[in-house]
């Protein structure tokens, strides 16, 4: 495998409302795309991260100067036998996980176009389908809220989540129980409360939740164990599982019982395959998360929750029914029918992209030579 040149895209998009969780709200999403082209073909990557630092330390920005400065000159116009070799490059280099997911992606692209496979089979992961949910953020509008999840549930979502914070958590459970009665639902902290919240955070136990997700500090395993300790809903690490050591501390320390995958925050395929891997050993449940980016990304995350640890809907709903306008990758190519969306199946990401469309949104780009 070698690439000749990446270009890369600085990419901006609507989003059909604004979406706010406890860190902030956002009314539009921008990110880096790479366009790499290899022996007459052209591949892809993205990095699904944000202008600045929203959901991680990571922005544009860094994730821009990381590629151009130090991964793509490691790469470009070298040959290499697997993704493995490709990934090796930068063993040395501390952190920037999403840069390096991005760049690791236009190999898996790559790859899957000289074998003429899908990253599924690369992968190895079966089906043709994947259930989705969707993820709904901090209310303005009551009304608004009820009437975002009953368009959700009328379209056959079957796995609710809601946003929450200190102040914004008692009132939306309550409402959504009283309204929709038993359906599936969670509840996403984003890292927003504290230890001395826990007294409070038990008391959610009462809304017979699927799994409360990341409700302490990233770092924050002691807390999160004493948690766990105390609370029947089951707890996920999302922001906390941002590599392999940690998720094997958090589950060793009993800090959580359930494990949210995003492959950009752990620093690709590669590595969300060696999370998974460890987990589905353990019996520990995954599942997949998303930050909108577009359907480049989406398509291989969508094949890797067809691996067998992945037991919880994905949050590629959000995407799907929901959030984001300006699709450069047409969004009929996933067929969403009810809760489930389809698995690309063409070699590579095996999703078409609008070039014209990708074009139009981008707002900054730099071509990199070896």
């Amino acid at each position: 495998m070698i690439l000749d040149r990446v270009e890369l895209l600085h990419v901006r998009r609507r989003l059909a409302h604004p979406f706010r969780i406890s860190l902030g709200a956002i009314t539009a999403r921008e990110f880096v795309v790479l366009l790499g082209k290899a022996d007459g073909l052209t591949v892809y990557g993205e990095a699904n991260i944000d202008a600045r630092p929203f959901y991680a330390f990571e922005t544009v920005g860094t994730v821009w100067e990381m590629i151009s400065e130090v991964l793509l000159p490691l790469v470009l116009g070298k040959s290499f036998d697997s993704i493995e070799d490709v990934c090796q490059t930068w063993q040395s280099i501390r952190g920037h996980e999403y840069a390096k997911a991005a760049v690791e992606h236009l190999y898996w692209d790559l790859l899957g176009k000289q074998r003429g496979q899908s990253i599924q089979q690369l992968l190895g992961g079966k089906g043709e389908t994947v259930e989705v949910g969707t993820s709904h953020s901090i209310a303005s509008s009551t009304q608004e809220y009820i009437a975002d999840i009953e368009s959700a549930l009328a379209q056959g979502i079957r796995r609710i989540k809601i946003k929450v914070q200190p102040g914004w958590d008692d009132q939306p459970l309550a409402l959504i129980r009283k309204h929709f009665g038993s359906i599936t639902l969670m509840a996403d902290a984003n890292a927003a409360y504290f230890p001395e919240h826990i007294d409070h955070l038990t008391s959610l136990d009462r809304f017979d939740m699927l799994m409360l997700e990341q409700p302490l500090p990233p770092l924050d395993l002691v807390h999160h164990k004493e948690l766990a300790r105390r609370i029947n809903t089951p707890l996920c690490l999302d922001e906390g599982a941002h590599d392999l050591a940690m998720v094997e501390n958090a589950v060793t320390f009993a800090a959580c019982q359930i494990v949210n995958i995003k492959v950009g925050r752990v620093g690709g395929l590669s590595k969300a395959k060696l999370i998974h891997d460890w987990c589905h050993e353990r019996r520990i449940p995954l599942w997949c998360g998303r930050r909108t980016g577009s359907g480049i990304s989406m398509a291989s995350e969508l094949a890797l929750a067809t691996l067998p640890g992945f037991k919880y809907p994905t949050d590629h709903g959000i995407e799907l029914i929901q959030e984001t306008m300006d699709h450069f990758v047409p969004i009929n190519q996933f067929e969403l029918s009810d809760a489930y969306a389809r698995i690309p199946t063409g070699p590579g990401i095996g999703v078409d992209v609008d070039d014209k469309m990708l074009n139009e949104l981008t707002i900054r780009r730099l071509m990199i030579k070896p």
